[in-house]
């Protein structure tokens, strides 16, 4: 017998709760189920953040995003700003702490307070969870959706779809929830990894695997600047990493280069006069000491071996003026062969999705289908690293919830 619900949820994460949360403030009345396909909802939820939950940027704007709905942040945003995002999940009990860059996480520390506030206010507004729950298909029949799943059937007023997306498939995560929405005539961009590690083609980091430094990173593509960051720089067996990375790696194509400077606040001549004393200081220690006090040793050792190669074993002092300009220069303009990320496992998020053109930015709605409401990454939408990602979460859920 199939199962009749007002309206019927389709994703447990951020932006599907919060549009239940809303749908529900204002009708009480109305039957609301949620369907999650894991055993849990919010799961991914308490691993954002280093499992801290940076679940919003108070400077969040269209600058902050990228793909077919990012100029449509505005009408969005407009409703559901940061600020009172933060103010809907204060309400439900949170307190949260806005830190450096306009990032906001709860006091606690601890994503589950943020998933504790929103499962207390979805359980007072009796929202119905239904976990353990696959959906095969999603038809419009008679002014009526008919969901199909492996625990039964649904007729349903309102449809959401707030699946989200591939990236982490370590939780769960998938592209199922695309499908449904291209089997219901929606137009589905090209999926790609975002806010994720890029890969080196160039050469192995084994010998840096592990360092962190603090430096600027700037995508290069035939001899032109595609975009640049600024922050701290991971370094792994074969591939570049940390938050300024992650923001490159949106725009990253094959055979792109990335150029990496370790002193980015110095020009290559005040470096120059660094390395000059440096050698008149270590003189009669070893080339390989050539960065103490400067950099990690090993990732000192790696800049000179760029710079004149092998042997660092003879001294300091034997270095010649040509050979300290190229070990200088090659302080803030290293270069690293690189690909467009393809591993979706290591991605916060991912690029592309539902087209904007294809939903209404003031309700959330779909223009193709009438009842049907699509929000959070299951849109051509994404943003920096920084909480802007699960801002536009809320906010896409939030202002789903009020036009249900």
């Amino acid at each position: 017998m199939n199962k009749y619900r007002d309206i019927l949820i389709i994703g447990g994460g951020a932006s599907g709760i919060a549009s239940a949360i809303k749908a529900a403030e204002k009708n009480p009345d109305r039957k609301i189920t949620i369907i999650e396909k894991q055993n849990r909802i919010l799961r991914k939820l308490l691993s954002t953040g280093n499992g801290r939950c940076n679940f919003t940027n108070i400077n969040a704007n269209k600058k902050n995003y990228h793909g077919s709905f990012a100029k449509f942040t505005e009408n969005v945003f407009s409703i559901y700003p940061p600020k009172r995002v933060i103010s809907e999940l204060e309400s439900y009990g949170l307190i949260s702490k806005i830190e450096s860059e306009g990032r906001v996480y709860p006091v606690s520390n601890h994503a589950s307070a943020v998933v504790d506030s929103l499962l207390y206010k979805l359980e007072s507004l009796k929202v119905e969870v239904q976990c353990e729950t696959k959906v095969f298909s999603i038809k419009k029949e008679n002014n009526k959706f008919l969901v199909k799943t492996d625990n039964g059937n649904y007729i349903a007023n309102k449809v959401v779809i707030s699946t989200g997306s591939k990236a982490g498939k370590k939780l769960g995560a998938d592209a199922s929830g695309l499908d449904l929405l291209r089997n219901l005539g929606h137009t589905v961009s090209e999926l790609s990894p975002a806010l994720c590690p890029i890969p080196v083609v160039s050469k192995k980091l084994t010998a840096l695997k592990g360092i962190r430094a603090t430096g600027k990173v700037a995508l290069i593509r035939n001899d032109n600047l595609i975009k640049s960051e600024t922050g701290e720089i991971q370094f792994t067996e074969n591939a570049l990493s940390g938050i300024c990375v992650f923001n490159l790696a949106t725009f990253v194509k094959d055979a792109d280069t990335v150029s990496v400077s370790l002193l980015p606040e110095l020009n290559d001549t005040k470096v120059e006069e660094i390395v000059k004393e440096h050698t008149a200081i270590f003189k009669n220690r070893l080339i390989e000491d050539l960065f103490t006090g400067v950099f990690q040793k090993k990732l000192g050792i790696y800049i000179i071996k760029e710079a004149i190669g092998d042997p660092l074993s003879r001294k300091v002092s034997t270095l010649n003026n040509n050979e300290i300009k190229q070990i200088a220069y090659a302080v803030n303009h290293l270069t690293f062969k690189v690909k467009r990320p393809t591993d979706f496992d290591k991605a916060q998020v991912v690029k592309g999705g539902v087209l904007g053109k294809e939903i209404n930015p003031n309700s959330m709605e779909s223009k193709k289908i009438k009842g049907l409401y699509i929000c959070g990454e299951a849109i051509d939408i994404n943003g920096d690293c920084g909480g802007y990602n699960l801002q536009f979460a809320f906010a896409s859920g939030f202002l789903a919830g009020e036009n249900l």
